[in-house]
């Protein structure tokens, strides 16, 4: 079975200028997925998907295969799946056929090779079409209100009478980091509208929030580098023979 990791990053970005190759802990931002691409136990292999020279130089300087992406497939109102799909089709070229295609953001440094792993293992033992990282809604969807001016009204449908958080259902949200698609599945809805590139049967594995967090602000730059920089940490404390907060359910 060919599993082809694929990271698409344009060189285009309104909110946070050049994010992908913005420095965290002296790595830009994509080597940071990059390498916990490369670190995964199931990849067959990783290709970075991008429109932009700097990009495919630090990604050649990772060691891994480069897919120029048209420009037609860079711009922000461009849904995903066109470009995986590029990406499968020009993979395959003198290569092996993909079964499995796995987005990987690129702007999300946190993300972790286990749990790259664990999307693509429950995508296999399911028999689902796709599956994803998702995070708990922080506040349940249930208490959303809508606001005209400074005005709340209810949110048809939506809002839940109860003010007791034990009587909310949980309800995820999908976090971006990781999704697992089945390559007949993602290469049949060529003609469909998104999201029916996911399949009909969606899975899911719950990650935390601090394992997926997608840089769309500086704020969210500056907690990527915390909690990598606590990983560093506690991964030095490990080799060193200390005990590790993460492992112990205490740190990121």
């Amino acid at each position: 079975m060919h599993i082809l990791g694929i990271i698409p990053a344009r060189g285009g970005s309104k909110g946070v200028p050049r994010k992908n190759v913005l420095p965290i802990l002296g790595k830009p931002v994509i080597t940071w997925t990059i390498e916990a691409a490369l670190r995964s136990r199931r990849l067959s292999e990783v290709v970075v998907s991008t429109d932009d020279p700097e990009i495919k130089s630090v990604a050649l300087r990772s060691g891994i295969r480069v897919i120029d992406r048209p420009a037609e497939l860079a711009s922000d109102t461009v849904a995903i799946d066109p470009t995986l799909r590029h990406a499968v089709h020009e993979a395959e070229r003198g290569g092996k056929r993909t079964d499995v295609a796995v987005w990987i953001q690129a702007n999300v440094p946190t993300v972790r090779p286990d749990v790259i792993d664990s999307v693509i293992e429950c995508l296999l033992a399911s028999g689902g079409s796709s599956c994803q990282t998702v995070v708990p809604y922080r506040v349940p969807p249930q208490w959303a209100w809508r606001l005209e001016g400074d005005r709340l009204t209810e949110l048809e449908g939506v809002y839940s009478y109860t003010t007791r958080r034990q009587e909310v259902v949980q309800a995820y949200h999908p976090d971006g980091a990781v999704t697992a698609i089945l390559r007949d599945v993602l290469i049949g809805t060529a003609d469909l509208p998104p999201p029916a590139y996911l399949g009909k049967d969606r899975r899911a594995v719950i990650q935390s929030h601090l394992d997926g967090v997608e840089i769309d602000s500086f704020e969210d730059l500056a907690l990527c580098e915390w909690v990598l920089s606590r990983r560093q940490a506690q991964q030095a404390a490990v080799r060193g023979g200390g005990r590790s907060a993460y492992l112990s359910g205490q740190g990121p």
